[in-house]
């Protein structure tokens, strides 16, 4: 049985990971963490897991969050920043990693710093991070002791881009991308209230000011060789959770649809959580773990159109980070996400 700890599980990620594991046949839960909520019950704080576990909360500083004859992996869900930390002194014990935030998702150690404002702590340990997106990395994650979860943007526009980036001639990429009001996290903030949000819909740090779209750049030259230029376009729309990417690949020369299509079906038919589809939607991909994919016909052939979905605290949280732990662990990939 694999021995699961998660620090900070009071935010959103941190619950939707109690779900999961707590249906897991192969893991369950040592500790969750939360300094605000230290000595209460799980259920005290999120009512729907009343009569399902009597976990409760402890400190991240007790004793146990750092001992391996406790916890066999450690879920990080915890801001940029902060979160290295634990990861640091998890790896110095020997204690597998899977982090929710963004210290180790950047290899470029110079790069990090400059979109993050923040010196890293760790440097040497960005070498032994693993990007955690299985359908690119699925090997180096199997071997991993530190896997960096990708974030919901990157998830989202990287699975819908990466085969025509491998497979076919790519001169640039836009990503439109929209994503429900869960991805701002469980704090409220006077853009995330209802009041903000609702019958609105609001784009944010576009075109190459967004933190995760260097993450996307060089995750998709790790994961494909290539390299590409990049306009994001991140947008808030009035939905509690999902995410939809619209994606314009411009190719440097004109590429039929149906073999656009082909190269799509050879690197996704043995994925368990990409799935192929003509009708696209949000609502298929809420609370569970896939991302649905849709080629479509742009009118122009040197204009490839692909439009991606997920759930943005699922496949692009806390669902995908479990995917990795089962990777990790050499358990069925799909246990607890089906």
């Amino acid at each position: 049985m694999i021995r699961a700890g998660i620090i900070g599980g009071s935010g959103l990620t941190g619950r939707e990971l109690i779900k999961i594991l707590l249906r897991h046949s192969q893991a369950t839960v040592s500790y969750v963490t939360s300094r605000q909520y230290a000595g209460k019950s799980v259920a005290e704080v999120f009512p729907e897991f009343a009569s399902v576990t009597d976990t409760e909360f402890i400190d991240a500083a007790d004793k146990r969050v750092l001992d391996k004859s406790v916890v066999d992996v450690i879920f990080v869900c915890l801001p940029h920043t902060e979160a290295m930390h634990f990861v640091g002194k998890a790896y110095q014990k020997g204690i597998r990693v899977v982090d929710l935030s963004a210290d180790f998702r950047i290899k470029d150690v110079k790069l990090y710093e400059k979109v993050y404002k923040e010196k890293h702590k760790y440097p040497e340990l960005l070498k032994r991070a693993v990007y955690g997106l299985p359908e690119l990395f699925r090997t180096e994650i199997s071997r991993a002791c530190i896997v960096a979860n990708p974030g919901c943007y990157a998830t989202c526009t990287i699975l819908g881009a990466a085969p025509a980036l491998a497979g076919l001639q790519v001169e640039s990429i836009i990503s439109d991308a929209k994503s429900g009001i869960s991805g701002a996290g469980i704090k409220p903030t006077p853009s995330s209230m209802y009041i903000s949000v609702n019958e609105n819909e609001t784009p944010y740090n576009v075109g190459k000011k967004h933190r995760h779209q260097p993450e996307i750049v060089e995750a998709l030259y790790r994961g494909t060789g290539k390299r590409t230029d990049l306009i994001f376009t991140p947008q808030l729309v009035p939905m509690d959770r999902g995410m939809l990417a619209t994606i314009y690949i411009r190719l440097k020369k004109a590429v039929d649809l149906e073999k656009v299509k082909k190269v799509y079906r050879e690197r996704y038919t043995a994925e368990p959580f990409v799935r192929l589809t003509e009708n696209i939607s949000v609502h298929n991909v809420q609370n569970n773990n896939f991302c649905d994919i849709k080629v479509e016909d742009s009118g122009d052939k040197k204009t490839l159109l692909v439009v991606s979905a997920i759930d943005n605290l699922l496949k692009g949280a806390s669902g995908q980070a479990v995917q990795n732990m089962n990777i990790m662990f050499g358990v069925d990939e799909k246990d607890g996400l089906l």
